[in-house]
């Protein structure tokens, strides 16, 4: 493999990692913003960023996918298994890119992103939307930290 191989797919992830800090920043300015009873408005923008929270990082995972493993799950479930198979090891092919710890709580932001997706924005709980604004910053770091890791691997390819 050359040199250049990976830095594509490297230069999409760090466009993704900066759009998910901004992301961090929004659910901060929110949660400091926010006195007594929240506002339609602001569980409508809580509800908005944690699913583009989400989003940004399956795309990361999306192109990790396309470019490492050969394509995506099919069928209907396939955010489900996609969100599985980046914390497996693929023998000959790639180490896991995320911890089994980290998938289970990335898989609360992907439920809520379902939920997000399917029901009336007014239907939504501001507790359930605070308590994952609140959990970002850590999940995101720990997000980084572990992409980090598989960038080396990245490099170790090339």
């Amino acid at each position: 493999m050359n040199a250049r191989t990976f830095a594509p797919l490297r230069a999409d992830i760090e466009r993704e990692l900066e759009a998910l800090s901004t992301l961090e920043q929004e659910a901060r300015q929110l949660l400091d913003e926010k006195t007594g009873e929240p506002t339609f408005w602001q569980v409508r923008t809580a509800g908005s960023i944690l699913h583009d929270f989400y989003t940004g990082i399956e795309k990361i995972f999306r192109r990790i996918a396309l470019e490492i493993d050969g394509g995506l799950p099919a069928g209907p479930d396939w955010h489900i298994q996609l969100l599985e198979r980046m914390s497996t090891s693929i023998e000959s092919c790639r180490p896991a890119v995320i911890s089994r710890e980290l998938k289970e709580l990335l898989s609360e932001y992907l439920r809520f992103r379902h939920l997000f997706r399917y029901v009336y924005g007014f239907k939504l709980r501001w507790d359930r939307c605070e308590e994952l604004l609140r959990d970002m910053p850590d999940v995101k770091a720990r997000f980084e930290k572990e992409l980090r890791l598989f960038e080396e691997f990245l490099r170790s390819l090339e």
